[in-house]
């Protein structure tokens, strides 16, 4: 089982550093056009701006994931270092306990908030404000293989079979 959950979600990783990087690309084009419409045909778009922005919302929650599996999270790492051996296990297993469920608690209230906002339209794009919040939900279910990687790969002192995606105990922030 913990065979497949790393290679599960090092295809989920995968896959999102590589959606993201498109959206980063599509992001950066459509800001480059609404530049170009606004200062060089005085003539805005009135839904380049916005589409960006919704871009970007999905973009950082589709690679939320992906910030959980490199390790590169804010850490207890202090608090966890100065314990002994077993206790700095069991540190990083609450840890990992109470970031699983937040975001379970992310996924379903962000269900919730998405349900909440169906009706209503994105304004200059006409489409339902539930297409934007609905990532919420989707980016933490995302997450979820991330972090069970991360502590599993850190923290169980599992060997991964053939690491795609390295995972550390500690990054740079």
């Amino acid at each position: 089982m913990t065979k497949f959950i790393i290679k599960f979600s090092r295809l989920v990783t995968s896959v999102a550093v590589n959606t993201s990087a498109l959206l980063i690309a599509l992001i950066a084009l459509l800001v480059f056009f609404q530049v170009v419409t606004r200062f060089v045909f005085d003539s805005p778009s009135t839904w380049s701006e916005i589409t960006a922005r919704m871009m970007m919302v999905w973009m950082v929650f589709i690679s939320m994931g992906c910030v959980f599996s490199r390790g590169s999270m804010i850490t207890i790492n202090f608090f966890a270092d100065i314990l002994p051996g077993r206790l700095n296990t069991w540190a990083l297993r609450i840890v990992t306990a109470l970031v699983v469920g937040f975001l379970l608690i992310l996924t379903w209230y962000g269900w919730e908030i998405a349900i909440r906002v169906k009706g209503q339209n994105v304004a200059m794009l006409n489409i339902s404000a539930f297409w934007m919040y609905v990532s919420i939900p989707i980016g933490a279910i995302l997450a979820l293989p991330s972090v069970l990687e991360w502590h599993l790969v850190n923290v169980e002192q599992s060997e991964p079979e053939a690491p795609s995606v390295t995972a550390t105990p500690t990054a740079e922030v």
